[in-house]
């Protein structure tokens, strides 16, 4: 499948309409697709119709669209929503990234089209904001009308303060009662085991979950040829590191970084995607519809 959505200047010209901008890149996204093996079926088959804009995705008849070229949806006689928790870091640091590579932007964008998809698929979408404090924006409910209060929230966000991976988060996580599927959207750069704990009480509350590690490449490459004062965003303090000297230590620590959140996912039967906010969205579409097949 080629890899077009990519997050220009075009897309960010509409941030004022996160709701006209999911369901375009929604679109554009389900117009890109062909053969697809990770769209499954949860029910029992009862019979074809037509698509029509908005009908879940998953239930398109490929086979039948190649022989046809037509859509067809398959009907069936019973189908169950998934609760889908969005957890959205909304700390300082996600404010990293020049232009259209900024990771809270891309963060931001991702998250409005998960929730557009999970809308499209009669799935119950909710958002949580990872902020200072962490809380529960919007419960996970299946409705168009709760999909707009997370289009609405997210043109709003800002990223400030520090990352929330804390006891009022595990409260929360603590109330999760039924079988879910939870989607964290973060850079991960708090202090602690805060992460780590998020993601065992997740696996702990019978939630499936997919990471999306949310990089910059300035973050990854590291592209300054002179002195540089890098400043941690959530406390102030600042480093002067002249940057081609200290190119290839500061990459190993990063990656040594993202090797044990990756290692720790391994470890919980977690899905990890690290996203390059350079990169097209399809490499988390993919992701996460691949996850959802599977449940």
């Amino acid at each position: 499948m080629p890899h077009t959505l990519n997050i220009n200047a075009n897309l960010l010209a509409a941030m004022d309409d996160l709701s006209l901008l999911a369901r375009t890149v929604v679109e554009g996204f389900f117009d890109g697709l062909h053969r697809s093996p990770f769209l499954g079926y949860s029910t029992e088959f009862s019979a074809y119709r037509a698509y029509t804009q908005g009908d879940n995705l998953r239930h398109i008849d490929w086979k039948l669209w190649g022989r046809t070229d037509e859509f067809y949806v398959k009907q069936f006689e019973d189908d169950t929503n998934l609760r889908c928790q969005i957890f959205l870091d909304t700390s300082a640091s996600m404010d990293f990234g020049a232009g259209d590579n900024n990771k809270f932007t891309h963060a931001r964008v991702l998250a409005a089209v998960l929730a557009e998809l999970m809308v499209r698929q009669h799935d119950a979408p909710g958002l949580i904001l990872l902020g200072p404090r962490a809380h529960q924006a919007v419960p996970a409910q299946a409705s168009r009308h709760h999909a707009d209060e997370i289009f609405q929230l997210l043109t709003h966000a800002q990223a400030q303060g520090r990352t929330g991976f804390d006891e009022d988060l595990f409260r929360l996580v603590g109330t999760f009662s039924r079988r879910g599927l939870a989607v964290v959207i973060s850079d991960f750069f708090a202090p602690g085991n805060g992460v780590i704990e998020l993601l065992r009480q997740l696996e702990g509350q019978r939630q499936e979950v997919i990471v999306f590690h949310v990089l910059a490449p300035e973050e990854l490459d590291l592209p300054y040829e002179t002195e540089v004062i890098m400043e941690d965003s959530e406390t102030g303090e600042e480093l002067p590191v002249h940057a081609e000297a200290f190119r290839a230590e500061y990459q190993s620590r990063l990656n040594e970084f993202c090797k044990q959140i990756e290692q720790e996912c391994t470890k919980l039967e977690i899905d990890y995607q690290r996203l390059r906010t350079d990169s097209p969205l399809d490499v988390a579409l993919i992701a996460y519809l691949e996850k959802r097949a599977a449940l």
